[in-house]
């Protein structure tokens, strides 16, 4: 039941985001607009184990025209059931390496995250936009980006698995090489 719950609430919060959320199965949360004292949460929805989450907030732009980094460390690391969570990383990409985070768990830490240019910047969730999670699964990566939920001021990830590039079958290769012979065959009969 316990799991259930975790499950319906990661599901509340992908609410009112984009299409991308209907494939999702990792979710990364930030809940409210509570500067000072963010806390973020990661869902395991998937059927993988997560051995490495990676926070990029290279590509957002908070309102002081910079980007969201971290000074230090987590204010407070909540390790998903049975594994532990180590904290990497610094600046704007950073992240955390589990030894156990299988499905159905979640993940949760407090930090208080800083502008690039203002130590003191009290960021909120809406400087989350535009920020992607990266999952390291025991089924490959899955991706996202930071979305706001409905009209806020709550954001959400929802990652879903991630192909860098699409490799062709090998047929596929060989009609497409067959089939620009072929037009060539036909431009060089034109010619003459």
């Amino acid at each position: 039941m316990k799991q259930l719950s975790k499950f319906a609430v990661a599901m509340s919060m992908a609410v009112g985001c984009s299409q991308a959320f209907a494939a999702a199965s990792i979710f990364v949360v930030e809940p409210g607009s509570d500067g000072f004292n963010i806390h973020t949460a990661a869902f395991n929805g998937s059927s993988y184990d997560i051995t490495k989450l990676v926070f990029d907030f290279t590509t957002t732009v908070t309102s002081d025209a910079s980007h969201l980094v971290i000074d230090g460390s987590p204010s407070s690391i909540g390790a998903p059931a049975g594994g532990t969570a180590t904290f990497f990383g610094s600046g704007a990409v950073f992240g955390f390496d589990f030894t156990s985070f299988n499905s159905f768990e979640s993940f949760n830490f407090q930090w208080d995250p800083d502008s690039a240019i203002n130590g003191a910047y009290g960021a909120t969730g809406a400087d989350f936009i535009g920020g992607t999670v990266t999952a390291f699964t025991t089924n490959g990566l899955y991706k996202g980006t930071f979305e706001l939920v409905g009209t806020g001021p709550d954001v959400a990830a929802g990652l879903s698995p991630y192909t860098s590039s699409v490799v062709p079958e090998p047929m596929t290769g060989a009609s497409l090489l067959a089939g620009l012979g072929v037009l060539g065959l036909v431009a060089r009969r034109r010619r003459s």
